[in-house]
């Protein structure tokens, strides 16, 4: 049996006062080298500690090491990944926020964070297309937005409450003209910054001014693998190409580039090919994107995918990244983990493909999978949230709930006090098939998806196979 099944000894171990003083310690900055505790031991387990400071390579850095060397052979982890992984710098930043995550909150099944991993601001509601199953009903807008300043200083409060990682989405953020302005500052604040943008505005130019600013990752909608498909769902004939040519432009920069794909039943048959695309351009990933009826999609209740559908599916996306996809796959469905895990089966051996957090998928040793039920499944108001071009809070970009506003509220107050994002972290509260489901800890069905259908968010996800089974429909 794996260690991470001992939740119950390991939340006794961290609620050990001399274990709590420890963690409290390890983020403490140290008055010589202004790093932490924590970022001192890294520095010193990857073989780069500062020989400069020789109060930071003493004891606690030591015990921390041991630690992690201990949690990485149990996993079965090879050491120079965990050594790529705690030299890179977003990486330690989430590490922190896990450090404080568990002396604020102890070990909880889901993990609780101090601070989202992720937050994905929809910058501006203004588009240049419109989209049919766009959850914002962006287009041609007219609406107050967060000014430039006001935009900054949401900046400053994620990144001062420990956010590793902000994604401007709309709309169409590029359309803002203080989007580098306001881009730029969370680069400089130490974010790792992303853009979702529907393609068309990416000339070379373009995806090279990105580069500049240190734009770490581009997401560009693909809708279809012809211009038929993608442009009567787009709204506007000539996106398809335009999109298309964007993607390249953003390889060619040499900016980690993906397409996204909101399945429907419209396209459902073309996911091969666009993932055929996206390796022939060189895409680094591939996003599957649910569809979720909320917005303009309310109006396209019809080209939701069926429980069935969306599980051939899911295994097809698995089979494809178990024989080598060029190309990393992501979801943002929470059941690919159970998927995943039905498919390896109780004798598999070797690696399976897990999705270990919100949407993104790797392989692990069966060793690790009992981590799935920590980090695994649905993240809205745990791993991440959103905000809207106004400042308001909500748990997901599908899940327009209202939990307060940055202009009044401190982004850290609401993250750590909102009754809305207390309920999504206790998978307890889940109701119907959701809340009895043996993999309710790695999958929890999407709350955006029961939102949107039942007006309750912790309904079961009305889109999962396994729930309708166990509920002996046929």
């Amino acid at each position: 049996m794996s260690i991470l099944s001992h939740d119950k000894l390991w939340n006794t171990i961290i609620s050990m006062p001399t274990t709590k003083k420890m963690l409290q310690l390890s983020l403490k900055k140290c008055i010589n080298c202004n790093r932490t505790v924590l970022e001192a031991a890294l520095d010193s387990y990857v073989d780069k500690a500062d020989p400069k400071c020789e109060r930071c390579s003493k004891t606690y850095s030591k015990i921390i090491g041991f630690w992690i060397e201990f949690l990485r052979k149990s996993l079965n982890i090879k050491k120079e990944k965990v050594d790529k992984l705690l030299s890179d710098p977003y990486a330690r930043r989430a590490v922190l926020n896990i450090a404080r995550s568990f002396y604020y909150y102890g070990i909880k099944k889901p993990i609780c964070l101090h601070a989202p991993f992720l937050v994905v601001w929809d910058f501006t509601h203004k588009c240049n297309l419109r989209c049919k199953h766009c959850y914002s009903k962006s287009g041609a807008v007219q609406e107050e937005e967060l000014k430039t300043q006001e935009a900054k200083r949401v900046v400053d409060q994620l990144a001062d409450a420990g956010v590793t990682a902000l994604a401007f989405s709309g709309g169409e953020p590029l359309t803002r003209n203080d989007f580098f302005e306001v881009a730029k500052h969370a680069v400089k604040r130490g974010l790792y910054v992303s853009v979702a943008t529907n393609g068309t505005l990416l000339t070379k130019e373009m995806a090279q001014k990105l580069k500049e600013a240190k734009i770490h990752y581009v997401e560009i909608s693909i809708d279809g693998a012809t211009a038929k498909t993608h442009d009567s769902f787009r709204g506007v004939i000539g996106a398809f190409d335009k999109a298309v040519e964007g993607l390249k432009n953003c390889v060619e920069a040499d900016l980690c580039a993906c397409i996204a794909t909101t399945a429907t039943k419209n396209n459902l048959e073309e996911f091969p090919a666009i993932i055929d695309l996206a390796e022939e351009i060189g895409a680094e990933r591939f996003t599957y994107f649910n569809f979720i009826p909320t917005g303009r999609a309310k109006e396209h209740f019809e080209q939701d995918l069926s429980p069935e559908e969306r599980e051939k599916l899911m295994r097809y996306l698995l089979n494809r990244m178990s024989k080598g996809c060029k190309t990393t796959i992501l979801t943002t469905a929470p059941q690919l983990a159970r998927v995943a895990l039905q498919c390896q089966g109780p004798t598999g051996t070797g690696e399976v493909t897990m999705s270990m957090a919100h949407m993104q998928t790797v392989k692990v040793s069966k060793k690790a999978i009992p981590l799935a039920d920590f980090i695994g499944g649905c993240g809205a108001g745990r791993l991440y949230c959103s905000l809207n071009p106004q400042g308001d809070v909500y748990p997901c970009v599908f899940f327009p709930l209202t939990v307060g506003n940055l202009k009044t509220q401190n982004f850290q107050d609401i993250w750590l006090n909102s009754t809305m994002f207390k309920d999504l972290r206790n998978r307890k509260k889940l109701k119907g098939t959701c809340g009895t489901c043996n993999y309710k800890y790695i999958c929890g069905g999407c709350r955006a998806r029961a939102n949107a259908y039942y007006g309750d968010f912790l309904m079961s996800d009305p889109g999962c196979a396994y729930g309708k089974k166990r509920k002996g429909t046929k």
